[in-house]
């Protein structure tokens, strides 16, 4: 049975040392840093994601603070919950509980009812903001990758022979998006785009603080 610490900062500019002081205090020496925001997923942290893979039943899971784990109440459900049913143990130094115990227990049991109200409030506020967008005339969905000038001008150059692929590269597109302005006759189709995020978060690999 081997306990691991966990420690989170979400920038380059915020340091680890305060978790670690915290950690090295209740004797934990095989420690994972991860330098990732606390709202990418635990299976999406690189240092956190090889830990889970490592972690046997029996082991345990230390941290600092509850926030270190997740952003919101179900991010952090979702990850002690499934460290559970694996019987690894999570302790929380902050909280001073540890599943396994009957404290822990209360806990879990408090957790899961946060969560399910974070659940709530966020279907109620999702429901409210498209309610509030239809009322206003707001169109939903991605943004069209073409205007509606361009859609007429993508119908005109197809009725002059252009095929569907020399229009696309003409207005920087994909043939389906052209086709779908064509299929409409220059109307707007209700497809559109979508964005892409990209995420540069760095991670530190598992080191023992000695």
């Amino acid at each position: 049975m081997t306990r691991y610490g966990y420690a989170r900062v979400s920038t380059d500019d915020q340091t680890h040392d305060p978790q670690l002081l915290a950690l090295e205090r209740e004797g934990v020496r095989e420690i994972v840093l991860d330098t990732v925001s606390g709202g990418v997923p635990a299976a999406s942290r690189p240092g956190l994601s090889e830990l889970l893979a490592k972690l046997q039943p029996g082991d345990s899971l230390v941290a600092a603070r509850l926030d270190r784990l997740g952003r919101t109440m179900l991010d952090v459900m979702g990850l002690v919950g499934s460290l559970v049913e694996r019987q690894v143990r999570v302790r929380l130094l902050d909280v001073g509980i540890e599943t396994g115990t009957a404290n822990g227990q209360l806990f879990l049991t408090i957790l899961a009812g946060f969560a399910e109200f974070e659940r709530a409030i966020i279907r109620e506020r999702t429901r409210a903001g498209l309610e509030a967008a239809r009322r206003s005339g707001s169109r939903l969905g991605r943004p069209a990758r073409l205007t509606d000038r361009q859609r007429r001008h993508a119908v005109e150059l197809h009725a002059s022979g252009k095929s569907l692929h020399e229009i696309g590269q003409i207005m920087a597109v994909s043939k389906t998006t052209i086709w779908r302005a064509v299929s409409y006759g220059g109307e707007h189709s209700g497809n559109g785009g979508s964005g892409t995020d990209d995420r540069n978060d760095r991670s530190i690999r598992l080191t023992p603080a000695r």
